[in-house]
């Protein structure tokens, strides 16, 4: 009881301050109550007592740093540490008779939803979109080819650009049908034909 009216005493001396007057009364059911309003006088109850009130221990506040903008870092080059191709092998030669190629990207950290992947093939980007870090190109043109990947914001920035990887294509090259020509039959000279010579006379 005596723990439970001491806290009571420090909440009201916290709140009201060290500059206000406490009363301390006791009811008619003998319960002691701390106030800042004077009681009025109550037949049956003690005179009202005054209670000193200490000054409040205060601490200050610690300084807080603040936290980095996860956001901005994120948007800024150098938040990726590692972004290379891992497929095709370098320098790999591909036998593809329909020009399919499979291109693959490793990253980290994972990739951000706001950020996205784009391939450049030959030094020019591709509108092909990759699926969980995987590009599936078709019909590439048979021959050497370069390949590398970029990380990019939603506002297009590049962000971090992979080593460029060097591919060989191989395809079955169909020689296209020759129609064969007909023979142009052979041109006679015209040549005039002699007159039957009448028979000769015995």
């Amino acid at each position: 009881m005596r723990i439970r009216l001491a806290l009571i005493f420090i909440v009201a001396c916290a709140s009201l301050g060290a500059s206000a007057q406490i009363f301390r009364t006791v009811d008619a059911n003998g319960n002691v109550v701390f106030t800042d309003i004077a009681p009025v006088d109550r037949s049956g109850q003690g005179a009202p007592a005054q209670v000193t009130v200490p000054p409040v221990n205060t601490v200050p506040a610690l300084s807080v740093p603040a936290r980095p903008n996860n956001a901005a870092a994120a948007s800024s080059p150098g938040y990726y540490t590692k972004l290379s191709i891992v497929a095709p092998a370098a320098d790999e030669t591909i036998r593809e008779n329909a020009g399919n190629v499979r291109i693959e990207a490793a990253m980290a950290p994972p990739l951000r939803p706001d950020h996205r992947l784009l391939l450049v093939v030959d030094g020019a980007p591709s509108a092909d979109a990759a699926v969980n870090g995987v590009f599936e190109l078709s019909n590439v043109d048979r021959g050497t080819h370069t390949a590398a990947v970029r990380i990019v914001d939603r506002d297009g920035a590049v962000l971090i650009e992979s080593d460029p990887t060097t591919f060989h294509l191989m395809r079955v090259a169909v020689s296209p049908t020759v129609p064969i020509a007909r023979p142009t039959p052979p041109t006679v000279p015209n040549t005039p034909i002699a007159p039957p010579r009448p028979p000769s006379a015995n």
